[in-house]
């Protein structure tokens, strides 16, 4: 596995150069000038020979248009429909492009389709433009040189004026046996991509529904993404994960505004927003995607004048709409301008990636994966959007398909971040754990100090002792009886020697879950929760005297102690952790005046001495 991840790593950083190169040309033919694709001026030099009709039999489920479609150019928007419909002659077909698609034409353009309708009776089809983007379409039925009905298409209609609630643009037709010529007047300030087809209504459902099925799916998983990246920023507070939800927004409103959805569904009655949301789409993009390429791949570090610029991006992008809405530019202008900064984002991103995929880095090698996938959609885009290519059902969405694999690699992204986030919580954690049990613990015996052992008492305090048997809590102060001679004789090392000696052997006599402390000196602290009793509570007290019965390894020095323990029981002695030290202790000091190895209990009213064995 890890020798197939280096060599699919390996042969992305030799593919990343060409990303960069690809997307200046996805730019340079996207924001090129307007060329005509279809005739060049508005009279043939000479006249076309007449077309074929195509043949519409009843039993054709669809039949595509474009084989039999001559076009106009009409620049100046000199003819009118009745006169066209006589005039057939001054329609040419169209030079050269694929089929179905003249590309950018800074024109209005008129498209002839001659019809042969078999059999007897009346057919109903529905007249079907498979490209929402198109603002207006006039729509006549002409026979015999008369124009029979009209209709009026394009995203420039509210939803309750267009023919059909469609997504695309459609109207539904009757269509009598004999000849006729539909003729088209298309207006758009995007390009001219015109997959026409006539559909029966089963057929026009079946197509619809199956891309309905497919962008519900795009964008069913655009929104889990989007949910995602919130969740987590709610969570985390984090900006990248609000810069990633900007970024798949703007893609979100781009797809909803060129596939028609959102004129469909969720802006009906505004149809200006189908027209300017597209490219808002783009700039809002540039809007979340600048900040979130500089942040997850530490722009600064490597190069502080492609971080300044990936900033400029971030902020130019948002300006531009709004100088739109102000009315400081125009449509054409905006498009210009959101292709143009789109294509400056990958131009600064993707070096910063390579860079940081050569040295390994996943982020970064995920970021050139989107890229690249961008890389695709966006050439493939332009290539339509400029004639190159048919329009067909995988050409026109095929970049939505591979903007979700570059958000899905940019989310995968966000996954190695939060990763980083609780890794580093992790370790700060750790570390804060560190610091607290190193200023809680005592240096040489490796036990808590006085401070660890006011949390131990705090913690031991905090509900479980009670009168009721197996919830007391005991509370011994021991003192070292004939420490100092030994330190004063052997020195300072076996007497630490010693104390850490002292310590093991206390811990050896106590249960799992009781504490001893180091309070300072030759001063120790026993804390025993859940004893049964006051005389069991006697009874470990005793116990821990008897351990000190056999003398002590010291540095190699065979070492006799003595100790004095003081106690107090919890609550029967005191509920707080002041009052059973101070009664510990002054049981302790009693003990030592009273002739010192001994076990004495500090209670309320009165000290009781025991003496031991």
């Amino acid at each position: 596995m890890g020798t197939a991840l280096t060599f699919a790593h390996r042969w992305l950083l030799r593919l990343a150069p060409l990303a960069v190169a690809g997307l200046l040309l996805a730019g340079a033919v996207a924001a090129g000038p307007a060329v005509a694709a279809g005739p060049a001026a508005a009279e043939p030099a000479e006249p076309a020979e007449p077309a074929e009709r195509l043949l519409v039999e009843p039993a054709q489920a669809a039949t595509a248009l474009w084989p039999a479609v001559t076009v106009l150019a009409d620049p100046g928007e000199r003819f009118d429909a009745a006169t066209l419909a006589r005039a057939p002659q001054r329609f040419t077909r169209p030079a050269g492009g694929a089929p179905g698609n003249l590309g950018r034409l800074d024109a209005t353009v008129w498209l002839r389709v001659p019809l042969r309708v078999a059999g007897s009776q009346a057919l109903q089809r529905v007249l079907e433009i498979d490209y929402p983007p198109l603002n207006r379409i006039d729509v006549h039925v002409v026979r015999e040189g008369r124009i029979v009905a009209q209709h009026m298409l394009g995203n420039a209609l509210r939803g309750s004026e267009r023919p059909l609630a469609s997504r695309t643009h459609a109207v539904p037709l009757r269509l009598e046996p004999g000849e006729h010529e539909l003729l088209l007047r298309v207006q758009t300030h995007s390009s001219l991509v015109l997959p026409i087809t006539l559909r029966t209504n089963a057929s026009f459902t079946a197509d619809e529904s199956r891309s309905q099925a497919l962008l519900a799916l795009l964008f069913g998983v655009a929104l889990c993404m989007l949910l995602y990246s919130l969740l987590h920023w709610m969570n985390l507070r984090d900006p990248v994960f609000v810069q990633y939800a900007l970024l798949l927004t703007g893609n979100l409103l781009f797809m909803l505004a060129h596939f028609g959805l959102g004129a469909q569904w969720l802006w009906p009655q505004q149809p200006l927003l189908s027209m300017y949301l597209a490219p808002m789409g783009i700039l809002m993009v540039v809007t979340g995607g600048a900040p979130f390429m500089s942040a997850t791949l530490a722009a600064r570090e490597l190069s502080p004048l492609a971080a300044r610029a990936l900033r400029a991006l971030g902020i130019a992008a948002p300006l531009v709409p709004v100088a739109t809405v102000a009315g400081v530019f125009d449509y054409r202008v905006m498009q210009t301008a959101a292709t143009m900064i789109g294509l400056a984002l990958p131009l600064f991103g993707v070096p910063l990636a390579w860079v940081r995929a050569r040295r390994g880095e996943r982020v970064a090698a995920l970021i050139l994966v989107g890229w690249l996938a961008y890389l695709l959609g966006g050439l493939e885009l332009s290539a339509l959007l400029r004639g190159h290519l048919e329009p067909t059902f995988w050409t026109q969405h095929l970049y939505p398909l591979t903007t979700m694999i570059e958000m899905a690699a940019w989310m995968a992204v966000l996954g190695l971040r939060v990763q980083r986030i609780h890794r580093d919580a992790d370790r700060m954690q750790l570390e804060a754990e560190a610091q607290r049990r190193l200023a809680e613990t005592d240096a040489l015996t490796g036990l808590p100090n006085r401070r660890g052992l006011q949390r131990q008492l705090a913690a031991a305090l905090g509900g479980r002792a009670a009168p009721a048997a197996g919830r007391l809590t005991a509370l011994y102060m021991l003192d070292l009886d004939g420490f100092k001679p030994v330190n004063d004789r052997h020195g300072h090392d076996v007497g630490d020697a010693l104390l850490a000696a002292v310590g093991e052997r206390l811990r050896a006599q106590l249960r799992s879950g009781d504490v001893v402390a180091r309070t300072g000196g030759d001063e120790f602290v026993v804390l025993a929760s859940g004893l049964e009793d006051d005389a069991a509570a006697l009874a470990l007290g005793r116990k821990l005297l008897a351990a000190f019965d056999t003398p002590f390894d010291a540095a190699g020095h065979a070492c006799k102690v003595g100790l004095t323990v003081g106690y107090a029981i919890a609550p029967l002695d005191g509920d707080n952790a002041g009052d059973l030290l101070k009664r510990a202790d002054a049981a302790m000091y009693a003990g030592k005046q009273a002739g010192k190895h001994q076990v004495v209990r500090g209670g309320r009213a009165a000290t009781a001495t025991l003496a031991t064995a």
